[in-house]
């Protein structure tokens, strides 16, 4: 039974397989022929394409090896349909092939065979999409890393450019404030609107250096209240010799119902009816510009207006307006060639009217000229609320100031504001002749220009903060951003951007004179009677360092001897000494003593007095003689 069993299962397989032999290059050495019959002269590479597509896998494999291919479908000479093959070496050019026939038992193989190619696919798949996953991470983080390196880039850049506008627009400005004081009557309104203009290239230096404040609606909004009528009226005069040379007529027409005093962000405002009426007089060659403004409604305190700039220029089509409000585009290539520009102005023009919820309209056509609508709301205030500019402060603990600034016109510049506040100014050119001053003499105040030649602001503040010198600083900056102040010294510390205002750099001084301690001497007076010729100057200093400890020593001998009448006249006698250096604390003690004098038994009060003068009188003469190395040396 088990025989026949064994002779029946070996005939089902013997009818369904085949075992063949053969050497490296796949010529047939032994075969059962039951498949299929294969001459010993043909090679089974040449023969069966499967094998041929594998050949380079059989060769390679090692004796005692083998591999598998499950379910191929394939043409074994003529006998098409399913099979396993089982190749294994068993010598170095000896390979056994097992051949399997499973076309009959397909149809119930089909299904585990599409399940599991099924499961590959969706296994090679999932693989395929975690590396896809795995590539958008790493080009993601590319991007992110190219990205920070290029904002890297444009913060340098941007710093960089920053400070090469402002630094001659700086000059500008600050020549203006000091030409408006000496110019005639009929220069005043050119004056003052060359200052508008110039404060207004400011305000849009600084959007195009940070466009992306514009992009994100990050712009502050700065409401204060102003004048309308004066400020509309300096961005016409500045338009008005262009127009003349060109021979265009230039109107304004302000309503008598707009209110005199309005509260908003006048820089804005400016910066905006700039841009407009710019491209009217840049486009418009004959004819006329002309900027209205009237108000269209009022309600409770505010007003609505609505300001108007038309112009018979060259006018643009329906395509060009479309195109005029992007960033950086131009109506049309011609026009750029033509005219130049950057192409930010209207774009900058709508971001602002959006910035302060209003609307804008444009009404043009071809050679017809071109008509902007813009409306606005301000509060209606009253006039006196408008803060008018400051008269120059007497600076009291300021007297001496150094300015670091390798600009020749900015130092220019700052040297007649200083003096012209009665303080005694040096300049220098670079970080390290600033250092070298600080070390020789004493400064109540250091104006630093942070981008400098040879040692820059930054690195002065450092050294600073590493000497320990406590000296207030005022630091100029074409991009304040970008300013990074030492942590201790942030108190101290100020920042002012360029172009530089003459009353916002008051303004800084003030602050910083309230953390100055109050000095024991004011030389102003001195400076005036001598004439500020140091020869004389430093004679009077050797006279007072001389005579003001033995004035003292007068003063305190005549109360040890109790004898009032000698204690009246030796105060007196100390008292010019003293006012010659500007000593008016020691003044002060001065006339308490003088006080007591009059009055008896007030032995307690005397020695306060005295110690006080005593030590006042010593903190005087070391100043002296600070200010009297520092005339020897000029």
């Amino acid at each position: 039974m088990n025989n026949k069993l064994e002779q029946e299962k070996l005939a089902y397989f013997h009818r369904r397989s085949q075992y063949v032999v053969f050497d490296n290059d796949g010529y047939v050495q032994d075969s059962c022929q039951t498949l299929f019959t294969i001459s010993s002269s043909v090679s089974l590479f040449d023969a069966i394409p499967f094998l041929e597509a594998m050949r380079d896998v059989f060769v390679q494999l090692e004796v005692g090896t083998d591999v598998s291919f499950l379910c191929i479908k394939t043409d074994l000479l003529g006998r098409e349909g399913y099979f396993n093959f089982f190749v294994k070496r068993h010598e170095e050019n000896k390979l056994t092939w097992f051949v399997y026939d499973l076309t009959e038992f397909y149809a119930y193989l089909q299904p585990w065979q599409q399940e599991r190619n099924d499961q590959a696919i969706a296994s090679e798949y999932l693989r395929l999409q975690q590396r896809a996953n795995a590539l958008e991470k790493e080009l993601l983080q590319y991007r992110n890393d190219e990205l920070q390196r290029i904002e890297q880039m444009k913060t340098v850049f941007f710093s960089q450019v920053s400070h090469e506008m402002r630094t001659p627009l700086n000059s500008i400005m600050g020549l203006a404030h000091l030409i408006e004081e000496q110019a005639s009557p009929s220069l005043k309104a050119s004056v003052e609107a060359l200052k508008t203009t110039a404060q207004h290239l400011s305000s849009i230096v600084n959007d195009v250096l940070d466009w992306g404040k514009l992009e994100n609606n990050t712009v502050e909004v700065d409401n204060k209240p102003f004048l309308i009528r004066p400020l509309v009226q300096n961005i016409i005069q500045s338009f008005q010799s262009g127009c003349q040379e060109k021979g265009v007529m230039l109107e304004v027409d302000m309503d008598e119902a707009v209110p005199d005093c309005l509260e908003g962000d006048a820089t804005r405002i400016s910066q905006i009816l700039y841009n407009v009426l710019g491209n009217a007089v840049k486009f418009t060659h004959e004819g006329e510009v002309s900027l209205s403004v009237e108000t269209i409604g009022v309600h409770k305190k505010n007003a609505r207006f609505r300001f108007t700039i038309a112009d018979t220029g060259i006018g643009m089509s329906e395509e060009e307006k479309k195109r005029i409000a992007n960033p950086y585009a131009q109506a049309n290539d011609q026009i750029h060639q033509r005219y130049g520009g950057t192409g930010l102005g209207l774009s900058i023009v709508q971001k602002l009217v959006e910035r302060l919820n209003g609307t804008w309209t444009i009404e043009s056509q071809p050679q017809q000229g071109t008509t902007v609508m813009i409306q606005l709301s301000f509060p209606v205030v009253e006039a006196s609320k408008v803060e008018t500019a400051p008269k120059p402060p007497a600076f009291q603990r300021i007297r001496k100031v150094l300015v670091a600034e390798d600009d020749l016109i900015n130092q220019k510049v700052l040297r007649q504001l200083l003096v012209r506040w009665n303080i005694q100014p040096t300049l220098v050119e670079n970080g390290k002749e600033a250092l070298a001053c600080l070390r020789q003499s004493r400064y109540d105040l250091l104006i630093l220009d942070y981008q400098m030649p040879q040692m820059d602001g930054k690195a002065v503040l450092q050294a600073l903060q590493q000497e320990k010198r406590a000296v207030p600083v005022i630091v100029l900056s074409g991009n304040a951003d970008q300013v990074i102040l030492p942590q201790r010294e942030k108190e101290t510390t100020l920042v002012l951007s360029k172009p530089i205002l003459p009353t916002v750099l008051q303004e800084k001084m003030i602050l910083l004179e309230k953390l100055i301690p109050a000095s024991p001497i004011d030389l102003q007076y001195l400076h005036q009677i001598t004439d500020s010729q140091p020869d004389l100057m430093i004679e009077l200093m050797d006279t007072f360092v001389q005579q003001a400890p033995l004035a003292i020593q007068h003063i305190r001998s005549a109360w040890q001897q109790q004898d009032a009448k000698l204690l009246h006249q030796a105060v007196h006698k100390a008292r010019p000494g003293f006012q010659y250096i500007g000593a008016t604390t020691i003044e002060q003690q001065l006339d308490r003593l003088e006080a007591c004098t009059q009055q008896p038994k007030q032995n307690e009060q005397f020695e306060e007095i005295i110690q006080a003068l005593e030590k006042m009188t010593q903190g005087a003469i070391n100043q002296i003689e600070e200010e009297r190395e520092y005339l020897l040396r000029l």
